[in-house]
């Protein structure tokens, strides 16, 4: 008589054959394309933005390699904040690249893109460094939690990554090869 509970499997995980969680990120790299396209009336300047997240997935990648954790929830939830993060970064300094250009048409390309990083960075370096120190909490103490530890590695580590990618790659999905050399 009465009830009793039972534990069937000695760890959580996401089935094997349902893989909806990646239909997700897909869904949110669409919409993040559209609004993107609406907002600087372009098809290139989108694709510059969304082929910076990869670039921040590389950091959650070796992040869990190098520290030899299991990807799990936590994982993919830093996934989706870093796509939050880092298309909010490169749509700040594009935004401004845009206004700089149709203010001042007459003005290089890379002129008006080092003067938008210029006014748009601190704001961006802000946002990722409060991010990351956000998070450290929930990577001290003895007990590594099954949700947070993971999703704040994964996004510490992401965040340096969308850093380098912001810096290094943003421009070079931005600007044309001769922009780039000032001519």
């Amino acid at each position: 008589m009465g009830y009793t509970a039972e534990k069937d499997e000695l760890f959580w995980s996401w089935e094997k054959k349902d893989n909806k969680q990646y239909l997700l990120l897909l869904l949110i790299i669409v919409i993040i394309f559209f609004t993107t396209s609406i907002l600087f009336n372009s098809l290139k300047q989108p694709l510059a933005v969304i082929f910076v997240i990869p670039i921040s997935y590389i950091g959650v990648f070796f992040t869990f390699y190098w520290f030899k954790l299991n990807f799990d929830q936590g994982g993919f939830a830093s996934f989706i904040l870093l796509c939050g993060i880092t298309v909010n970064a490169s749509i700040y300094i594009l935004n401004k690249y845009n206004q700089i250009l149709s203010s001042k048409p007459a003005m290089a390309p890379l002129q008006a893109y080092l003067k938008a990083w210029n006014a748009k960075i601190t704001p961006i370096f802000l946002t990722i460094i409060s991010t990351i120190l956000g998070f450290i909490p929930f990577m001290l103490g003895s007990q590594k939690e099954g949700f947070w530890f993971p999703l704040a590695a994964g996004t510490i580590g992401g965040l340096i990554m969308s850093f380098l990618g912001i810096f290094i790659f943003l421009p070079l999905f931005v600007l044309k090869k001769n922009e780039l050399s000032g001519k």
